[in-house]
């Protein structure tokens, strides 16, 4: 029935914004299953060639679960009374299997092999797509920090304008982030990629002493992870997986607060160039709805984060209610940080610049600003406190009606000590960028020596 769904996922009217396409397919129930059918086909193959069943029998297991064609509405019945869609899948294909099938399909597995070992198949799709995202927006993002190297504007600190900087470095600081992300995906890939074969209790009992051997061959066939030692109880790898993505919201929230705070008219220094975001009653308003997608996207992440350690409360061999957790932690955690990372991209490949505006926001202080740069430069002469307190007590006295550079210009105490040129020089933000453009080519330099590339 139209209109039916009550998950913002899956909604008719909101999942666009909240789904990135390619990430909701590995997350789709056709994917999970396919990726049961993998570990049965690939776990019956590796015993074939270890002697453990037939060769037979594994060929046959293939061609059952090749061709098989699932019965959806048994599934989530049998489901439903089972609490575990594993045995009622195996069920089925043993119910249209030869006897072969019948005898040798499932063989030494529990349900938790395949649940988790599905689980790091999808997270390793999941990193993959999510590195490529990365990858994609760093580019944009080195794009825009190139174009806006001497593009001067208004540092603030706390809300409050501080000193000059510029568009490039400030963006810059985005790409540093996200390369440390990517960096911190590449170091947790090995582990959040790795997969489950123990049997029952996890001691491998049900093979025999093909256990490992089982196990390592059955990893290395899937291209995952062949985990060390027993990892029923353990949910660490993927906890860790939706901490990492906590990390990126971050970056990606503090971009989307930055657009929002200088998309502001009283600033309009940059506004989002998608279009949209209108309202629905007042004609002049553009509302920046990327920026709130990111931002509401980036609560979600951390509230699945917070949610995640919950997966960690274990006791005995397993417990499943905890781990059914995982069936929306990861999934969603998933979906809105490809998403977000989706509409990031989007926001900074259309963002527009607006230089004037940035260089004319001086003005809002009267240049007041940059006191720093010349109480610096009479601190060259006369010390650092001296020169701080001269340039405070000017500045306190000021009525507004002139700008930093007439205030210190009509100053005889500052006349002593500075030069008209000095003066002028110290009031003029290009002259206060510091290590503006080696800090630029640092960032840059770090992104470019991050391999682009991302192995199976």
């Amino acid at each position: 029935m139209r209109g039916s769904h009550s998950s913002v996922f899956d909604s008719e009217l909101y999942s666009s914004l909240f789904t990135q396409p390619e990430m909701k397919l590995i997350w789709s129930d056709e994917n999970l299953i396919r990726c049961w059918l993998e570990f049965e086909v690939t776990v019956a193959r590796v015993q074939a060639e270890l002697n453990i069943i037939p060769v037979q029998a594994a060929e046959e297991i293939a061609a059952i679960c090749q061709s098989f064609d699932v019965d959806w509405p048994r599934l989530a019945k049998e489901t439903q009374s089972v609490g575990m869609a594993i045995k009622p899948l195996v069920d089925q294909i043993t119910d249209a299997g030869t006897p072969l099938v019948k005898r040798y399909l499932h063989w030494g597995c529990t349900t938790q092999d395949l649940l988790d070992t599905a689980l790091a198949m999808r997270i390793k799709q999941t990193l993959i797509l999510l590195r490529r995202q990365l990858i994609e927006l760093g580019e944009s993002l080195k794009t825009m920090a190139l174009e806006h190297k001497t593009t001067v504007m208004v540092a603030r600190t706390n809300s409050v304008d501080a000193s000059a900087t510029t568009w490039g470095l400030h963006v810059s600081s985005y790409l540093s982030e996200l390369t440390r992300h990517i960096h911190r995906l590449d170091n947790l890939y090995p582990m959040a990629i790795t997969g489950l074969f123990g049997g029952a209790v996890g001691n491998l009992a049900s093979v025999g002493h093909d256990g490992i051997s089982t196990r390592d061959n059955l990893m290395k066939s899937l291209g995952l992870s062949s985990p060390v030692g027993m990892m029923n109880a353990s949910q660490d790898n993927v906890v860790q997986v939706v901490q990492l993505f906590a990390l990126v919201h971050g970056t990606l929230c503090r971009i989307a607060n930055d657009v929002e705070t200088m998309g502001r008219p009283s600033l309009a220094e940059v506004r989002e160039g998608e279009g949209g975001g209108g309202s629905s009653t007042m004609p002049h308003k553009t509302n920046p709805r990327a920026s709130n997608m990111i931002q509401t996207l980036s609560r979600m992440g951390w509230m699945y984060a917070s949610g995640a350690t919950n997966l960690l409360d274990q006791q005995d061999v397993r417990a499943a209610s905890m781990r059914v957790l995982n069936w929306t932690l990861l999934p969603e955690s998933a979906l809105s940080l490809s998403t977000s990372l989706d509409r990031a991209c989007r926001l900074i490949t259309h963002l527009v610049v607006d230089k004037q505006k940035m260089r004319d926001n001086f003005n809002a202080s009267k240049y007041f600003i940059m006191s720093e740069s010349v109480s610096m430069r009479l601190a060259d002469k006369i010390g650092r406190d001296q020169g701080y307190h001269i340039m405070k007590a000017l500045l306190k006295d000021a009525d507004g009606t002139q700008d930093l550079q007439q205030l210190v210009l009509n100053n005889a105490q500052i006349r002593k000590t500075l030069t008209e040129e000095e003066i002028m020089t110290a009031c003029d933000p290009l002259s206060y960028l510091g290590c503006n453009d080696a800090l630029i080519d640092e960032t840059l330099a770090f992104f470019d020596a991050t391999d682009k590339s991302m192995r199976a």
